[in-house]
């Protein structure tokens, strides 16, 4: 492991002195620009941007924790939670080549902020059900696009500090966390369509692009942010560094923030992802904190011939998913979809996929606007719970493989390699075809080749020795149905270890 990397600081001590990294000097609308736009990073190369590792910070000792965490629970939680699930409706428009936007920038803002009340707030109520069903880290969005605070900031007038009274909605989540001995996470938006809105175009049309006021405006004549809004944005986030000392900072789109201006200076073993340092532009001299992992979205870049080169960098991963269904990562109370969750058989498949690559699975929950979470969330964390129980063993403290190249299933194994754990594909699915079943054969039993010394093969759930096959290093057992939750068997396979 090389040396920590020392990036050099950025202080903005007059409105021309920017600073500078790498021997750059920043110009005031490079460093605007970078602070408020939102646009895909560089996929050239072998990997796709959102799987780059720009600035790569090794984890500090006490940081390690991150690697073996396996699963992490998200909560997207907001304003954005009481009007229409997600505050991209007011940048995407109403229909195919409209004008208008799904939603105006002023009725999101005016009504949102009216029905996010959080009456029935009860953060410890998912945490404990999370902490039961094998969550390990937990993140929460402490402030999305919109700006929205959920504490009671001193450096904006949008969030609780106007429109709840002041009311601290992240003082509960972080007690409930520690009562929980789980890491605490924030995401966190550098990008804030609040404060950015003179300095942004809201949405592009084919006739122009409207601000926020619903005006054409040319793209060369919007005025680059300046640098007293900058300086502004970055007080709120250390302001929330400072005052609840995560253990993990999730940026999506970040800040012109130097790692001494963040982990340094409030927690030395600060974990972040990688969306602070490529989701603007690529981030290419930018002054910020660089990254321990990276973290792709959905399933989309969660493919072998990908993962494999992570594994081979020794890149520590996370991908984030939706457990419930519906459209955006909020609650959305004109959608029965936020009530309900995706077939969790296809989740937990998913996980172990995830892990058996050496990844770990951050899944969002999306409570509802007054504070309360859908029963069939809870449900969900029962069934987990049981299957953590008797299978946790396979998905914790273990090291990822190389499965589809030997396997026609997931397989982790133990730290020291003499167990493996067989995760056998829990029946049909219409998921069957898609990622979460991509290299899997349906209805074929289970196969691995290029394992020697096998010993036994038993079912972890009811630790029953199972029949198998084994010949010119091949292993082959049947496929079991799914188990009485619906949730994919496990097969403990020992292996005599040679020295």
């Amino acid at each position: 492991m090389k040396q920590h990397i020392i990036i050099l600081a950025l202080l903005f001590s007059t409105l021309l002195s920017c600073g500078q990294q790498k021997g750059k000097q920043l110009s005031q609308k490079e460093v605007a620009d970078l602070a408020v736009e939102m646009e895909g990073g560089d996929n050239s190369g072998d990997l796709p941007w959102r799987l780059k590792l720009k600035q790569p910070l090794p984890f500090s000792k006490g940081g390690d924790w991150f690697k073996d965490a396996g699963l992490g629970l998200f909560i997207h939680w907001g304003p954005a939670s009481a009007y229409y699930g997600s505050p991209w409706k007011m940048r995407r428009p109403s229909s195919k080549g409209a004008t208008t936007p799904m939603v105006s920038y002023e009725e999101y803002y005016t009504t949102s902020t009216k029905k996010f009340k959080a009456e029935n707030y009860a953060p410890s109520l998912w945490i404990e059900a999370a902490k039961k069903a094998g969550f390990k880290y937990v993140v929460l969005t402490s402030k999305h696009h919109d700006g929205y605070t959920l504490w009671p900031s001193h450096h904006t007038d949008f969030g609780v500090q106007k429109y709840l009274n002041g009311k601290d909605l992240i003082q509960p989540y972080v007690d409930a966390v520690k009562e929980n001995d789980l890491k605490l996470g924030f995401y966190y938006s550098g990008v804030d369509w609040y404060l950015d809105r003179d300095y942004m175009s809201l949405m592009k049309t084919k006739k122009g692009e409207l601000n926020w006021k619903g005006e054409y405006v040319k793209a060369n004549t919007i005025p680059s942010l300046p640098l007293k809004i900058i300086e502004q944005k970055k007080k709120i986030a250390l302001e929330l560094m400072e005052k609840y000392t995560p253990d993990l900072w999730w940026w999506d789109s970040g800040l012109p923030l130097s790692l001494e201006e963040t982990a340094h200076t409030y927690n030395t073993d600060m974990v972040f992802n990688n969306r602070g340092n490529v989701h603007h532009k690529d981030f290419k001299n930018g002054p910020y904190p660089g990254a321990h992992y990276v973290t792709p979205e959905n399933f989309h870049n969660v493919q072998w011939k990908y993962m494999k080169k992570l594994q081979e960098k020794g890149i520590k991963w996370e991908v984030c998913m939706g457990i419930n269904l519906g459209y955006g990562w909020f609650y959305d109370g004109s959608s029965k979809d936020s009530e309900r969750i995706r077939d969790l058989g296809d989740i937990m498949f998913a996980a172990a996929r995830v892990r058996s690559w050496g990844g770990n699975l951050l899944l969002n929950i999306k409570p509802r606007p007054d504070g309360t979470l859908p029963e069939e969330n809870y449900k969900m964390f029962e069934r987990m719970e049981r299957w953590m129980s008797h299978s946790g063993i396979s998905f914790f403290n273990v090291k990822g493989t190389h499965f589809p190249e030997h396997s026609n299933v997931p397989i982790t194994t133990s730290k020291d390699g003499s167990i493996w754990y067989i995760h056998a594909r829990p029946g049909e699915s219409k998921w069957q075809k898609g990622g979460f079943y991509e290299h899997c054969e349906p209805g074929e039993p289970i196969r691995i080749q290029n394992i020697k010394n096998v010993v036994s093969v038993k079912l972890l759930r009811t630790g029953e020795n199972v029949s198998y096959q084994f010949q010119n290093d091949e292993l082959v057992i049947e496929n079991p149905d799914a188990n009485p939750d619906g949730l994919h068997e496990v097969f403990e396979v020992k292996i005599k270890v040679v020295q």
